[in-house]
């Protein structure tokens, strides 16, 4: 996450199963998510965060990781604060 003068505020990175990978990379055409590179940077301002909020929201509980349940609270902090949420690839 980072905020409005886009100094980073938090960092964590994906699971062993790959669960926020998955998020995105399964993700259909028509949603925010499906755009996070997974070889680069991609930034998501506050109006995507509260577009990806509701593709959060629509998941299935049981594919509610804890690092998932961490993106969600970061992408919160985003949507509140109007800052920042920044995907780095590999």
């Amino acid at each position: 996450m980072l905020d409005l003068a886009q100094d980073i505020q938090s960092r964590f990175e994906d699971d062993e199963e790959e669960s926020m990978l998955h998020f995105c990379i399964e993700a259909p055409e028509t949603a925010v998510r499906w755009g996070v590179s997974g070889y680069g940077e991609t930034l998501f301002n506050s109006k995507q965060a509260e577009q990806l909020l509701r593709e959060f929201d629509e998941l299935p509980e049981e594919r509610r990781t804890p690092v998932l349940r961490h993106l969600r609270e970061s992408t919160l902090w985003v949507y509140r604060n109007s800052g920042y949420l920044q995907f780095l690839g590999d």
